[in-house]
């Protein structure tokens, strides 16, 4: 069966998510409270935008989803290693997809950390994962032979 092949979203998907967001939730507050702060919407309006870039700019960075590849020449060394280091980083494999080992972290703090999802192949590995985890993953010594 062949393996699947996942893209997550890009750079230009995640900006749009965060400005979006923080542009919905900025306007919500403006209306709910514009009558009693006797603020020009329009003043309201240039904040959801200068915030709204903000986020965009800090969620594109850190929180967009990468992927990275690893390649090998023994698996079993490989799977135990990159077990190991998932499991140091504080996260259990959680559930299976498609031939994704889908990785969590047991507590609230994985809201603001994400899933990981591990396809290990013959001879190569696919992560997706945030970039600031994949970052931690491409700078741990025990993966540097790998990437």
């Amino acid at each position: 069966m062949p393996l699947l092949k996942i893209e997550p979203p890009g750079i230009f998907i995640t900006f749009l998510y965060y400005f979006a967001c923080t542009n919905v939730i900025i306007f919500l507050i403006a209306f709910t409270q514009s009558s009693r702060i006797g603020v020009d919407e329009s003043v309201l309006y240039e904040l959801g935008l200068v915030v709204g870039l903000l986020t965009g700019i800090l969620g594109a960075k850190f929180n967009r989803s990468v992927t990275i590849t690893a390649t090998y020449k023994k698996s079993k060394n490989f799977e135990k290693t990159i077990g190991k280091v998932i499991n140091d980083l504080g996260f259990t494999p959680n559930s299976q997809l498609e031939g994704f080992t889908v990785y969590q972290i047991p507590s609230l703090k994985s809201l603001f950390v994400g899933k990981l999802f591990v396809q290990v192949e013959k001879r190569s590995a696919t992560i997706i994962c945030r970039a600031s985890l994949a970052k931690q993953i491409r700078k741990n010594d025990k993966l540097q032979e790998y990437f």
